[in-house]
Order: C-alpha cells, then sequence, then structure tokens
C-alpha cells in the first residue's frame, strides 16, 4: 500500500510553493507597483507639462502677433493723420 510518510512531506511542498508565491507577491506589491505608479504619474507631469508648456507658446505667439499689428497700425496711422489735420501746424501757417 502506498500510504503518505508519517514526516508530512507533501505538506512541506505545498508550504514551499505558498512561500514562494507569498514572496512574489509582496515583491510585486512592495517594488512593482510604486514603479508603475511612478511610471504613470511621470507621464501624467509630463503630459501637464507639455500641454503648459503649449498653451504658453500659443499665448506667446498671440500677444505676439496683437503687439505687431498694432504697432503696424500706430505707425500707419499717425503719418496719415499729420498730412490731413494737425492744429498746431495750422495754427502755426
Amino acid at each position: 500500500m502506498a500510504a503518505s510518510p508519517p514526516d508530512g512531506s507533501e505538506r512541506h511542498g505545498a508550504t514551499g510553493a505558498l512561500a514562494v508565491g507569498a514572496a512574489a507577491f509582496a515583491v510585486f506589491c512592495c517594488a512593482g507597483l510604486p514603479l508603475v505608479a511612478s511610471l504613470v504619474g511621470g507621464l501624467t507631469v509630463a503630459g501637464v507639462l507639455g500641454v503648459s508648456a503649449g498653451v504658453l507658446i500659443a499665448a506667446a505667439a498671440v500677444a505676439t502677433a496683437v503687439v505687431v499689428l498694432r504697432a503696424r497700425r500706430r505707425r500707419a496711422a499717425p503719418s496719415s493723420m499729420r498730412t490731413t489735420s494737425n492744429p498746431t501746424n495750422e495754427a502755426k501757417q
């Protein structure tokens, strides 16, 4: 008859596999999850910084365009206004 040995060696095999599984789970939880979280967090921070940089660049481009257009209009407007009507020049003549 094939009876189980009295020392309980079958139980030691199951306990060893359970210990290895618990150790692998602990390594995953204690090292793997923070690593994954930091990668996702890094991507999120990079995304936010990328979007923020894009918004700042767009705002700077719009502000530059507004300044350039206003400067062009101011340069064009005073020269045409001087020739048509300038009360100080008319008073001097």
